[in-house]
């Protein structure tokens, strides 16, 4: 009889660490900010949500909140990009791209500008928040823009 135990790992039955995506996000971006001090992060009243208060409170004078206001968020960070900087502007997905898509096509792709473009809470696992805050689109709509690499993550380390 073969000892299946003598040949697994010693810890194959215990539960791995999760974290979601938005907490990979959040210390992602963390260690972008200490790469390269052109890193800047907006967000529309959601710095906990997105989990950019993570690098709100490590660099404070990068972090911008622009309050429930994602069109001027995107726009905002278009000119940011315009003079060097590297924006991420965050927001839930149905929110990032859903309601500020044409300033993220005006702003953004027609001009060419390199921001980073995030959308959390995309999908229909946002729970509570209900069908207001869920983004089902928001791939199919950002892949229709020139210039877009468009990313998924599956896990907090992606």
């Amino acid at each position: 009889m073969l000892n299946l135990e003598a040949h697994l790992a010693s810890n194959i039955f215990d539960k791995p660490n999760v974290a979601s995506t938005r907490e990979g996000f959040g210390k992602g971006v963390v260690e972008a900010g200490k790469a390269d001090p052109r890193v800047v992060v907006l967000t529309a009243d959601l710095a906990e949500s997105t989990q950019a208060h993570h690098f709100q409170k490590a660099f404070p004078e990068r972090f911008v909140q622009v309050g429930v206001a994602e069109q001027n968020m995107v726009t905002v960070a278009a000119g940011m990009a315009n003079y060097g900087k590297i924006p991420f502007a965050t927001s839930y997905a149905a929110f990032n791209p859903g309601r500020n898509w044409e300033q993220i096509r005006t702003t953004i792709a027609l001009n060419n500008v390199p921001v980073i473009v995030c959308g959390m809470h995309a999908g229909v696992s946002v729970g509570p928040d209900g069908a207001t805050h869920q983004a089902l689109e928001d791939i199919a709509m950002m892949r229709a823009l020139p210039r877009f690499t468009v990313i998924s993550a599956c896990d907090a380390e992606e």
